[in-house]
C-alpha cells in the first residue's frame, strides 16, 4: 500500500500499481518495479554478480570513509557509491567462480589534492604499522596541514582498520595500533585530505606487511 506525503500534491511513498516510491537523498524518485526473470543468467551476468557481491563485502566495513575520500568526484551518488564503481571495473581479477581483489589496484580516496612523496609502511613492533613519507607541502595544492587517512585490510580476518588522523602531512610519519592483526600479514593504503574536508588526494597503497 502506498501513502501519500504531505497530502495529496505530496510525493508518493510505497508500490502504486507498477511503480513504486521512495526518498533518495531528500528527493521524492519514483521507479518501476523490477520484473521477474525467467531467463537463466549468462556467464557474463554471473560474472558481474560475483563482482559486485566481492567488492560490496570488502569496501562495506569503510562506508564511512569512502563517503568522504570520494565526495569531491561522486556526482548525484553517494561516495561509497563511487567507490564501489571504481573498484569493481579495476580492483578484480579472475572469473565469477575464481574471482581475486587486487590489493595494488584498490582506490580508497580520489581527488586533486597531492598525496605525499614516496609513502611506506613498516612494521617494527609487535601489533604497531608506521606509515613514513616525504613532507611534500607547496606541491600543487599540498599544505603542510592536510590530515593523514590509512586503512589497513587483513584478509585473513577479513576485517580493516582506518583512520581519518590529526596527524599532517608535515609530520612525515604515524604510527598505527594493530593488535587486532598481530602476527598476520596486511594490506596498507595512505591518503591525504584537506583540513576543512574539501578535497582529497587519491589514495597510494603502500604495499603488503607483515605486523609483527
Amino acid at each position: 500500500m502506498a501513502k501519500l506525503l504531505n497530502g495529496i500534491n505530496g510525493p508518493i511513498s510505497g508500490k502504486v500499481g507498477a511503480v513504486v516510491g521512495y526518498t533518495w537523498k531528500g528527493k521524492a524518485v519514483i521507479r518501476s518495479l523490477p520484473k521477474k526473470r525467467t531467463r537463466p543468467l549468462s556467464p557474463l551476468q554471473l560474472q558481474q554478480h560475483a563482482k559486485f557481491a566481492l567488492i560490496n563485502k570488502f569496501l562495506n566495513p569503510l562506508l564511512s570513509l569512502l563517503n568522504l575520500t570520494f565526495s569531491t568526484v561522486a556526482v548525484q551518488m553517494s561516495g561509497f557509491s563511487k567507490a564501489f564503481s571504481y573498484n569493481v571495473k579495476n580492483a578484480i581479477s579472475g572469473t565469477h567462480q575464481a574471482l581475486t581483489i587486487n590489493y595494488s589496484m584498490v582506490l580508497l580516496g580520489r581527488g586533486d589534492l597531492p598525496n605525499a612523496a614516496s609513502p611506506s609502511a613498516q612494521s617494527l613492533n609487535n601489533g604497531e604499522l608506521v606509515f613514513n613519507w616525504t613532507d611534500n607541502t607547496a606541491t600543487g595544492q599540498a599544505r603542510a596541514n592536510d590530515k593523514l587517512y590509512v586503512a589497513v585490510y587483513c584478509e585473513e580476518v577479513n576485517n580493516w582498520i582506518s583512520r581519518v588522523t590529526e596527524t599532517t602531512r608535515n609530520d612525515g610519519t604515524f604510527t598505527l595500533k594493530l593488535d587486532l592483526f598481530k602476527g598476520k600479514p596486511v594490506q596498507t593504503y595512505i591518503g591525504f585530505i584537506t583540513a576543512d574536508g574539501k578535497d582529497v588526494s587519491d589514495s597510494a597503497y603502500t604495499g603488503p606487511v607483515n605486523i609483527l
